[in-house]
């Protein structure tokens, strides 16, 4: 099974203060997805990746990239059978998918997600 990194998350403490900056300085054009405290901006170049803006649970700023993975459940077992940890459960995005967060045994922190529109 190949996963590779399609999509990033920055995690911020404050989700209007990081908008601001990644537009004025960089030109990005976050919109809301899925909810209204999610946002994603769109690569304006098809060699790049979207990335998602949103608050952090823990409030700790971070970036977390998400891996595309054809089975979550498959994923999952995968990774913990080499030693990772789910340390958010998976949580469905309606008509998204269905995704997770986890840990390798050094502690990277890594997201997956399953596309399925019928979520």
């Amino acid at each position: 099974m190949t996963a590779s990194i399609y999509y990033v998350e920055l995690h911020t403490a404050d989700l209007d203060t990081t908008r601001r900056f990644f537009t004025d300085a960089f030109g990005w054009d976050p919109q809301p997805f899925a909810a209204p405290d999610y946002l994603v901006a769109p690569a304006t170049d098809p060699s790049c990746i979207d990335a998602g803006l949103l608050t952090s649970q823990d409030g700790t700023p971070r970036s977390v990239p998400v891996l595309k993975v054809a089975s979550l459940t498959d994923a999952i077992a995968s990774a913990q059978d080499h030693g990772g940890t789910v340390v958010v459960d998976t949580f469905t995005i309606p008509g998204v998918g269905r995704g997770c967060y986890l840990v390798d045994p050094a502690g990277v922190l890594v997201g997956l997600h399953e596309n399925d529109p019928t979520a």
